[in-house]
């Protein structure tokens, strides 16, 4: 896995995540479970898919923590 990859789209789509919720679109955390719905599916699709079903993974964990750290910061 390309680890500056990884993070670079994982922090781009936690940035879009907030985006998205402060336009009222969906909230940070409604994109998270939707990436992880994302992830699951791809990994169910076959061995062929699993390196990507990760990146997908550990995608949606990305934009989750992001979620989690903004209802934090909210909350202040």
């Amino acid at each position: 896995m390309d680890e500056d990859a990884l993070f670079a789209f994982g922090t781009v789509l936690a940035a879009l995540g907030g985006l998205l919720e402060r336009k009222g679109v969906c909230t940070t955390h409604e994109l998270a479970e939707t990436l992880g719905g994302v992830a699951f599916m791809t990994h169910e699709a076959g061995d062929a898919y699993k390196t990507r079903a990760a990146y997908i993974g550990s995608w949606a964990h990305m934009v989750r923590a992001a979620a989690l750290g903004a209802g934090k910061a909210g909350a202040n």
